[in-house]
């Protein structure tokens, strides 16, 4: 019993220090494009952000998602739920 004890003990132990070592930043490191002097900086691409918009029509509850990045609707209709 005190064996296993000890054994949870210790592996608890190495657990919690995993998340204490702090992380180098190569090993963290996101690419990225670097530009010449003379150019403008290159754009890197992300994904729309995506808002899902509720209102209640009839007695019925229904919603529709607007793209926040390209300010415009995603779908063609409201759907109800």
């Amino acid at each position: 019993m005190r064996k296993k004890i000890l054994i949870i003990s210790i592996c608890m132990l190495v657990m919690n220090l995993v998340y204490l070592l702090p992380v180098s930043a190569e090993s963290v490191c996101v690419s990225y494009q670097t530009a010449e002097a003379n150019e403008h900086p290159s754009v890197i691409p992300y994904a729309d952000v995506i808002v899902k918009k509720y209102r209640v029509k009839n007695g019925i509850l229904q919603y529709r998602r607007w793209n926040e990045t390209k300010k415009c609707w995603v779908d063609p209709y409201w759907i109800d739920m």
